[in-house]
């Protein structure tokens, strides 16, 4: 949400009647077992911002080793899921720099057909049975992507654009917390395969934005509202958007870039850190992505933004629920916003207790023995990959 919209939203928020902070969640690991055999695998590489000679080669690597991609055939096609809220440039949105990569490894390794899809937030594009409003592929032109897409010569697809009965309704598998089908994009099923791109960023109501909260963007409008308005449930259900099995059973990879970080607010704007080597990751799997993603987040905030941006993260942490019902007040303004759910409260510190990781693990059947992370390059800080490793194997 841009810094703008989210003042406007939480006064307006906080002024309206029946608006209550949530109580904090209690102890939200107790009960969950450590699940044996479970050791998932991450791999990344320190980027020094400074280096465009080298960069390309080292993602390359990066990209061949995080997966074999004994998943793909000659001629597969594939859906590079981009992260496009907004039309701000990365860290805004995916990294060109990745997404160029990406694009060029498939092609070598024999992929037919490559889409590039999103539809950005509703702040800035609205397409309903009642209301159009908004580009996402001027957004996508704008934050820098459109460009890459075209010299590449891939097929974008901004969801939008191909109307409300390009939809089909479907659910997370197993117990869930959506009472409603979801409406996601038919382009999932021209799909063989699914790759998101996502970035590091605060997020000024999920806190941190990253693999999981990507799927959002595949969400119809009103499956959006839906999301928005049950709050109490707000952190479960966008992580569950990766539970519908037209995307589970197609997701392959996810390549997070963190070479710039929003260490505060979010999602479009914030505090911007520029470490002098940034760190992009690449993963098969979806929980390890998250938990080295919010590792990286929060040593940003601790060890590499000012006192005074630090302490806004603390203020927002306490007016998420008051942020998101001015949010569901402002871009869908019906009798039914009245029954909007709390966001419950949570302070970050504990990455494992992020409610939507909480989420994840208690669906998978418990917590990682162990996070094998594999760094292909050293940091020459070595108390920053020591921060990173405690706060995933603490």
């Amino acid at each position: 949400m841009d810094v703008s919209a989210t003042v406007a939203c939480t006064v307006a928020a906080l002024g309206a009647p029946g608006i209550l902070l949530a109580n904090p969640l209690d102890n939200p690991l107790e009960g969950i077992p450590v699940l044996k055999g479970y050791e998932p695998k991450i791999n990344s590489i320190w980027v020094r911002q400074d280096d465009k000679k080298n960069a390309f080669d080292n993602l390359k690597k990066l990209i061949e080793s995080a997966t074999d991609f004994s998943w793909l055939s000659k001629g597969d096609t594939i859906l590079i899921k981009l992260a496009l809220n907004s039309g701000n440039e990365f860290p805004a949105t995916s990294d060109p720099s990745v997404l160029n990569c990406l694009v060029k490894v498939l092609k070598e390794k024999g992929a037919g057909k490559i889409f590039a899809c999103d539809q950005s937030g509703v702040e800035h594009v609205q397409f309903s049975a009642t209301e159009e409003r908004g580009s996402s592929r001027q957004l996508c032109d704008t934050a820098g992507l459109l460009t890459v897409i075209t010299e590449n010569d891939i097929i974008p697809i901004f969801f939008e654009e191909n109307g409300l009965e390009s939809f089909f309704e479907s659910s997370p598998k197993g117990a869930h917390h959506w009472k409603k089908p979801l409406f996601i994009p038919s382009a999932i099923k021209a799909a063989d395969h699914i790759i998101y791109l996502p970035r590091v960023s605060s997020h000024v109501m999920a806190d941190i934005t990253s693999g999981f909260k990507i799927g959002v963007g595949f969400l119809r409008d009103d499956s959006r509202h839906e999301l928005h308005r049950n709050g109490k449930h707000f952190y479960e259900m966008y992580e569950e958007i990766n539970q519908i099995p037209e995307i589970s059973n197609k997701l392959r990879l996810t390549i997070t870039s963190g070479r710039k970080v929003f260490s505060t607010f979010g999602p479009d704007k914030g505090h911007l850190c520029q470490p002098d080597h940034g760190l992009i990751m690449a993963s098969e799997d979806l929980l390890a992505n998250e938990l080295l993603s919010y590792a990286w987040l929060q040593w940003n905030r601790e060890c590499n933004t000012p006192f005074y941006s630090k302490m806004t993260t603390g203020q927002i942490t306490k007016l998420r629920s008051g942020i998101n019902k001015g949010f569901v007040w402002k871009f869908w303004d019906n009798p039914e916003n009245t029954r909007t759910s709390s966001i419950p409260m949570f302070s970050p510190g504990n990455i494992y207790a992020h409610p939507a990781i909480v989420n994840y693990m208690k669906r998978k059947g418990g917590k990682p023995e162990k996070i094998q992370w594999q760094s292909l390059n050293n940091n020459p800080d070595e108390s920053v990959s020591a921060y990173l490793e405690k706060q995933m194997n603490g």
